[in-house]
Formats: structure tokens, sequence, C-alpha cells
């Protein structure tokens, strides 16, 4: 019995010795991973911001370039008839938004939402006023017609999105 408790003397503060380390050791383990989390997030963050503002700006110029006044500033010549501006806006306007779709990752699905909606509201009011000109007429006369439907409408969506990914934009940087 008593060389069972000398053993015990033994081991029982082995045993604890034991445990002790295994504590400490998961301890030093989850704070090292923890700080490795940390850095790796605290990386990708210091890549990201530059992305998402080059995001923002690019979606801002998209909105700006596809304003009616500058559309047609850009893309209508002299000698162009209705229906060869009807279909370069149509194709300059989805251009551009293909070449700046992969910057909704960027964005919030709000903002896209917005944006998205602007661009076939200008689409829209493209395809209802091409229809109150000759195919064959002046581009000047169809052009004047999206202007001025531009300017009646009541809520110009181009505008609305503009200022929403100006606010984001001050709200996350």
């Amino acid at each position: 019995m008593t060389a069972i408790l000398d053993q015990l003397g033994f081991i029982l503060p082995a045993v604890l010795v034991m445990m002790l380390a295994v504590y400490m050791l998961n301890k030093v383990l989850n704070h090292d991973h923890t700080r490795r989390v940390f850095e790796y997030k605290k990386s990708a963050a210091k890549q990201m911001v530059p992305l998402r503002a080059q995001a923002y700006e690019r979606l801002a110029l998209f909105l700006e370039r596809i304003q009616p006044t500058n559309l047609l500033v850009r893309v209508q010549t002299p000698s162009m008839k209705s229906l060869s501006l009807h279909r370069v806006l149509i194709q300059t306007i989805r251009s551009e938004y293909d070449h700046n779709m992969s910057q909704q990752v960027y964005i919030s699905d709000e903002a896209w939402d917005l944006i998205n909606q602007a661009k076939d509201q200008l689409l829209t009011v493209i395809n209802e006023q091409v229809r109150s000109v000759a195919p064959t007429s002046d581009a000047t006369e169809f052009g004047k017609l999206i202007i001025e439907a531009s300017i009646e409408e009541h809520k110009w969506l181009i505008h609305e999105a503009l200022s929403l990914l100006k606010k984001e934009f001050r709200d996350n940087y």
C-alpha cells in the first residue's frame, strides 16, 4: 500500500504538470491561430480597399457616361439618322454595362439593383422615343426627344443611383 502511495506521489504531480502543459500549449496555439487569421484579414482588407474604391469610381463613371446629354454628345455624328443613332445608343449602353458588370461584387446589392434599374429606365426612354420619329429622319430630332423625355422624367434613376454610390462610398471609406 505504501508503494502505491509512493508511486502516486510521483505520478499525480507528473499528470498535473502534463495537463498544465497541454492547456498552455493549446492556449498558445489558439492565440497564434487567431493572430494569423487577423493578419490575413488585415492583408486582404488592404488589397480590397483599392479594388472597392475603384469599383465605386468605375460605376460612377458608367452612370455619368450614360446620362442622355453625355451619351448623345459622345456618339452622335452630324450625318447620322435616327435609326443609326438608336442602334449606337443601345449598343454603347450595353457595352459600357457589360464592361462594368464585374464591379457588382464590390458594392451593395441595393446599389447594383438601382444601377440596373437606371440603365433599364434609360433604355426604355430611348426605345419609347425612337417610335416618335421616322427611321430615316435626322438624328438630332431623335436626340432632342431623348433629352426632353429625360428632363420630363420625374424620378431619374441615374441621379438616384449616383447619389447612393457616393453615400455608400463616404459611409464605408
